[in-house]
């Protein structure tokens, strides 16, 4: 009985990690609803939508890519958005331009940061601590070469809902990465939250 749980337990669980494709038509007014809140690069072209869960709230994965260094951890654009109320609950910007490894300072990261956060989400805005900033580097490939890209990292915490969010600041002052809502298992230093946003995660839970 023991074994049949366990088993069951893990079948929920990998169930929970997988993507099911849908047609953009059938989504298309999640799209709507996040352009009207941020700007998709014009370089980067759809590529996919699918049905996602996070932390077990439906939602939308968006993909977008270029005509070149296309696929899995290569350049890419994308955003998760929540199916109830359209909330976008992250996106981020894969591009080799951010290569410039040049960073900005921390005073003028916590400017630009507060700054996206208030005018996309007041409310969420007002109730961040943030905790420091820091630089922060991610990988992806370009040209089939492991490419290391990076910004400045503003991680704040949410008291009331015990979580966080953050926003990662390119070189240009432009954002790379914005996500909300993640759930810590600070005993752990571990991410519950899954994460729809990174390649590298993607990959192992597909």
């Amino acid at each position: 009985m023991k074994i049949a749980i366990l088993i069951l337990s893990v079948l929920m669980m990998t169930a929970n990690v997988k993507a099911q494709e849908v047609s953009l038509k059938e989504v298309q007014s999640y799209l709507d609803e996040f352009k009207k809140h941020i700007e998709i690069p014009k370089d980067y072209q759809f590529q996919s939508v699918s049905k996602v869960n996070v932390d077990d709230v439906p939602a939308y994965l968006f993909r977008f890519e270029k005509s070149t260094n296309k696929g899995l951890k290569g350049e890419h654009y994308s955003f998760v958005i929540s199916e109830k109320d359209k909330q976008v609950l992250g996106f981020t910007d894969m591009d080799k331009k951010y290569s410039n490894t040049k960073v900005l300072s921390k005073s003028e990261t916590e400017k630009i940061a507060k700054n996206f956060l208030l005018k996309l989400d007041k409310s969420l805005a007002n109730v961040l601590k943030n905790l420091w900033i820091e630089r922060h580097d991610e990988e992806i490939l370009v040209n089939g070469k492991k490419t290391i890209i990076a910004g400045m990292k503003y991680k704040c915490y949410r008291a009331s809902q015990n979580d966080y969010a953050w926003v990662i600041v390119g070189f240009d002052g432009s954002i790379i990465t914005f996500e909300r809502n993640i759930k810590w298992n600070n005993n752990e230093q571990k991410r519950i939250t899954e994460k729809w946003l990174h390649d590298n995660w993607v990959s192992e839970n597909q």
